[in-house]
């Protein structure tokens, strides 16, 4: 059986011819390099791969021209260079069966899945993955609102928005959606987010909820029984207690987490996974800082309200929502060992500074899962 029947050499991919039997395959999105030593005729074959000839033309082509055995090998590494996703048919998108209006948007997307995942098949099965998705959002901040704006950007059109906040003028310069209209008329984020959104995502389904999430909120009215993941960036009171309220919820049914935001000192942040069974839950993360900063002790501020006091910029929200959203997608490419961990962007070293966190053998949350 021959392999894709009109082979097209993918314009993603670079080739480096080095002597004369060794040629070099670069993956521009992803930097992976295949290397073959094949033989000359193989090799100078490859201008043959254009998208508008037959397979079986360009072997019967081979056969004539360097004899029955170069025409085997020829084939061999047709099929071969398919399965790396180095050859394509030149209407792969087209027939993909994903609606017209996701194959225009998400052109560059989907070859980069194709460059990640290694086939066609792969990268369209990912996109309707995402197309399918539902998310929940609990805070509409400056990451909250930037971590929903990339994944609508990824593809992502069905979410719940939770806020109870209204818009305030230092959210205008900061926020992916918001104006200074909506700090006039001190309109809820969820609403504010919820409307530029369906301005500029017409296939968008957006759900909104104004409540705030405390102890006595009532998870099972508040979170869909559809949803994919949840996100946490709500940090009132303050994003480890929000984490432990949700991250109980989502253990018990299963459901994967991530806590993102540029919350109090922790600005450029990169926020965890937590995926029941696989990573520490927020209890897991609550125990370990419990433990590593017992023997700090803070003295009392003079200050008594220093809910204003931390700063931060907006590009660092945007640092923090674009990991975050790359975070999520390895969840649905499948991609990438998932680890319990944290992190944040060093603005004035310009490095990362991470470290990992085990998940609790005695954890009375998720260590029986």
């Amino acid at each position: 059986m021959l392999p894709v029947k009109t082979p097209y050499l993918r314009d993603g991919i670079d080739v480096y011819v080095r002597g004369t039997e060794e040629v070099h395959f670069v993956f521009l999105a992803t930097r992976t390099r295949i290397v073959l030593r094949i033989r000359s005729c193989l090799i100078n074959a490859l201008v043959w791969l254009d998208g508008t000839s037959d397979c079986d033309i360009l072997v019967s082509r081979m056969v004539n021209m360097h004899g029955k055995q170069a025409g085997e090998q020829f084939e061999k590494l047709l099929r071969y260079l398919e399965q790396k996703g180095i050859v394509v048919q030149p209407d792969w998108l087209e027939q993909s069966g994903l609606d017209k209006l996701t194959v225009a948007t998400q052109q560059r997307q989907l070859s980069f899945f194709l460059d990640l995942l290694g086939t066609p098949d792969q990268a369209i099965a990912v996109q309707r993955k995402i197309l399918e998705a539902r998310i929940i959002c609990f805070g509409l901040g400056a990451v909250g609102g930037w971590l929903v704006r990339q994944l609508l950007g990824l593809g992502f059109r069905q979410f719940v928005l939770v806020d109870h906040d209204a818009v305030s003028e230092s959210d205008v310069t900061r926020h992916a959606f918001f104006d200074a209209t909506d700090a006039v008329k001190n309109i809820n984020k969820a609403e504010a987010a919820a409307t530029k959104i369906r301005e500029q995502f017409q296939d968008a389904d957006i759900a909104i909820n104004t409540a705030a999430l405390t102890t006595q909120t009532q998870l099972d009215e508040v979170i869909p029984t559809d949803i994919s993941i949840v996100i946490n960036t709500a940090d009132q009171p303050y994003i480890g207690y929000t984490s432990v309220v949700l991250s109980r919820f989502c253990v018990s049914r299963r459901l994967p987490l991530f806590v993102a935001g540029g919350f109090d000192a922790h600005l450029g942040s990169l926020g965890e996974m937590i995926i029941p069974g696989i990573t520490p839950c927020a209890d897991c993360y609550a125990e370990h800082f419990s433990e590593a900063l017992k023997d700090w002790v803070p003295v009392v501020h003079p200050v008594d309200d220093r809910r204003q006091a931390s700063g931060g910029l907006c590009s660092m929200a945007v640092f923090s929502a674009g990991a975050a959203a790359m975070q999520i997608l390895r969840l649905f490419t499948n991609e990438g060992t998932t680890v319990g961990g944290r992190g944040e962007m060093l603005f004035e070293r310009y490095r990362l500074d991470t470290f990992t966190v085990e998940r609790r053998p005695d954890c009375l949350i998720c260590s029986n899962i």
